[in-house]
Order: structure tokens, then sequence, then C-alpha cells
């Protein structure tokens, strides 16, 4: 009967061993996944980074162009009959065939820029388009701003994953090496 009990007792301790293992196992394979969910997160937040760039890489040459397309024709039209009313003015008085020739030739500029203004530009558009080109800078700064903010969050909770404990057996196990923060200046 002795040795009854001491199998019955041997049988306990190996159901409890197994037990334990079987915790282990899984404790270990849900800290692994949960690293391996952590740096992921990482990853993605630093795509979502290049992403905003990106976009601002994209957006800020075609906002600028326009800007400058703009401001181009504002400068050459006025530069225009600001140099016809300046001719004018020196002519006054001197040649009437050249007064004559350069009042049609203001007229001309002045109807083309009325015309235009009104067709085209109800008014000029330079300051409204600069506006528009700062609004979209700031709005471009902001979202990586924003990203910049998630992936700290992630480099935060993925380096605590990889420096704590259990976590850190994996992280020397398998390489999981802690993730840089996104400081200011980089």
């Amino acid at each position: 009967m002795n040795q009854s009990s001491g199998l019955s007792t041997l049988k306990i301790v190996a159901i409890v061993a197994v037990i334990v293992l079987i915790v282990v196992a899984f404790g270990s394979i849900l800290t692994y996944n949960s690293i391996v969910s952590k740096e992921q997160d990482v990853k993605k937040s630093w795509g979502n980074i290049e992403a905003a760039y990106q976009m601002r890489v994209d957006k800020i040459p075609a906002v600028l162009s326009a800007v400058n397309a703009t401001m181009t024709f504002e400068r050459s039209l006025l530069e225009n009959i600001t140099n016809l009313r300046t001719q004018w003015l020196n002519e006054v008085g001197k040649d009437v065939a050249a007064n004559v020739n350069t009042t049609e030739q203001l007229d001309s500029k002045i109807n083309a820029l009325l015309l235009a203004i009104n067709e085209n530009y109800p008014d000029l558009k330079s300051v409204q388009v600069v506006d528009e080109f700062i609004a979209i800078v700031d709005e471009t700064e902001n979202v990586i701003l924003a990203q910049r903010v998630f992936y700290n969050d992630a480099v935060a909770s993925y380096n605590s994953a990889v420096k704590g404990f259990p976590g850190n057996i994996f992280a020397d196990m398998f390489d999981f090496e802690e993730a840089p923060y996104y400081e200011r200046g980089q």
C-alpha cells in the first residue's frame, strides 16, 4: 500500500510539473508574441512618419509652383502697367504722337488687366495663395508631429516590453533591440 501511495504522489508531482511547463510555455509564447506585436507597431508608426514626410515632399513643391506662377503673373502685369505709366508721364507735353501711342498701349494693358481680373482673377491671388501655402505647410507639419507622437508611444511600449522581465530574456535570445525615440532635430 505504501508503494501505491508513492505512485500517487509521483503522479501528482508529474501532473503539477506538466501543468507548470504548460503555463511557462504559454507564458513564453504570449510574451514573445507581445514583443513581436509591439515591434511591428514601432515599424508601422515609423512608416506613418515616412508617409507624412512623403506627403509634404509631394505637396509643397506643387503648391509652391502655384504660388510662384500666381506671383509671377501679377508681378509681370503690374510691371508692364507701371512701365507704361512712367513712359506716358515722361512723354507728356513732348510729342503728341508718342503720347497717343503710349496712351493706347497703356489703355490696352489696363483693359487686359481688368479683363483678366474680372474673368480669371476677381482679386489678385498671390496673398491668398501664399496664405493657402502656409496653411498646407502647417497642416503637413501637424500631421508629422502627430505621427512622431504615435511613433514615440509605440517605442515606449516596445522598449518597456524588451527591457522588462521576462521580455528581456526573449530580447537577448531573439535579438530584439531597443528602438530609438524620435527626438526633435531628427
